[in-house]
């Protein structure tokens, strides 16, 4: 009598702590969802605040370049349209400037701007938009890290834009006498002896 009373009362011991610590593991669970939902929250109102890129205003000479660029005028528009419904509208934006701004290199560019300090800028460009996409797609999505990555976007968009206009206004510098010849012989010189460092 005394065993199975033991037994019994071992029994039930053992229920109520398989019970106790059960109802510790779900309350544990539901703390740990409100604190995943409540974080999402605030990367959402956080990205909602801060998603905007801003171009600047061209010069009257790079306007008409740009106008005409079609490429660029498709990553212009995709970048003033700004998600609103939810964190993964971000995550999407964010995957499909990046599509964009790839396509850029391989169409074609005004020939005023078709130079390599811009086609570097552009790649700038393009790593601050994948860092940015990276970041965006991780969990947990850091908000510092997003903070840092959509202002090394504008920046990135800036540098660019400084870019085209120096490029532009190197190009109404008049060449002086001879330097046209001198600068043809120096690429011949390349072009027929690509290994030596000119």
């Amino acid at each position: 009598m005394k065993k199975s009373l033991l037994a019994i009362f071992l029994m039930l011991f053992s229920i109520s702590l398989l019970t106790t610590s059960c109802k510790d593991e779900e309350k544990f669970e539901k703390e740990q969802e409100i604190k995943i939902s409540q974080h999402r929250d605030s990367v959402f109102a956080f990205l909602k605040n801060n998603w905007k890129f801003s171009l600047p205003k061209p010069s009257n000479e790079l306007k008409p370049l740009l106008d005409d660029w079609k490429a660029w005028q498709e990553f212009k528009q995709e970048l003033s349209l700004k998600p609103v419904t939810t964190i993964g509208a971000f995550q999407k934006k964010a995957d499909v400037l990046t599509q964009k701004l790839s396509s850029l290199s391989y169409q074609k560019m005004p020939e005023e701007i078709n130079l390599p300090d811009v086609k570097a800028r552009i790649t700038l460009l393009q790593t601050s938009l994948n860092n940015l996409h990276l970041f965006i797609i991780q969990e947990p999505i850091e908000i510092d890290r997003l903070d840092n990555d959509l202002k090394q976007v504008n920046n990135s968009i800036k540098l660019l834009f400084d870019q085209m206009e120096e490029n532009l206004i190197k190009n109404r510098v008049p060449k002086e006498i001879g330097e046209e010849e001198m600068l043809e012989a120096i690429s011949t010189e390349r072009r027929a002896n690509p290994t030596t460092t000119n």
